[in-house]
């Protein structure tokens, strides 16, 4: 084969297999968005902000919030749950409950290997969740707010600990806001 003709082979071959590779790479299996993406700024009663759930909720096609608007508890309202679902599955969820003074907040299994949280009356954090017990102070009327929280980082329960620990500081936040406790 004369020389000229090996070149334009060669350059063929070579532009082939550039379009081969640009085409291949098109079809490679996109990465899915964070499903924080898909919430809306201010979620779970207005704690908690995509980014600070994102490691939480992975990714996913379809999310799913079912939660009131805020986490104002009273003798008639004991009660509030948020949760943030993935494709299907519970991804994040987040709950107060309104008790009077006095109950006492419910232990954890021994099996849970709960840690204090700094700074977080009665909090506890675990591989998969945390919890506080506080006692909201009003001149209306106190009374005792137990609060929680749920979900993981796949695979990685220090991480999902400390993201846990730094979340239930701003849901103890936002739930002493709401309910307008002092002190």
């Amino acid at each position: 084969m004369p020389r000229a003709a090996r070149s334009r082979t060669t350059l063929l071959l070579t532009a082939t297999v550039a379009v081969a590779v640009t085409l291949l790479s098109g079809c490679a299996e996109e990465e899915k968005p964070s499903a924080a993406s898909k919430v809306r700024p201010e979620t779970c009663f207005g704690a908690f902000t995509p980014d600070e759930l994102a490691p939480l909720l992975g990714t996913g096609d379809e999310v799913t919030v079912d939660s009131p608007y805020d986490v104002e508890l009273n003798a008639q309202r004991r009660g509030v749950t948020c949760n943030i679902y993935v494709d299907g599955k519970s991804g994040v969820l987040a709950d107060a409950t309104w008790q009077p003074l006095g109950r006492g907040f419910r232990p954890l299994p021994e099996t849970a290997n709960a840690e204090s949280i700094p700074a977080v009356e009665n909090g506890k954090v675990w591989n998969a969740g945390a919890v506080a017990g506080i006692t909201c102070k009003r001149a209306e009327g106190s009374f005792e707010m137990a609060l929680g929280l749920s979900g993981t980082v796949d695979g990685k329960p220090d991480e999902t600990r400390r993201l846990l620990a730094e979340l239930m500081k701003k849901y103890v936040d936002r739930a002493k806001q709401q309910n307008r406790c002092t002190g």
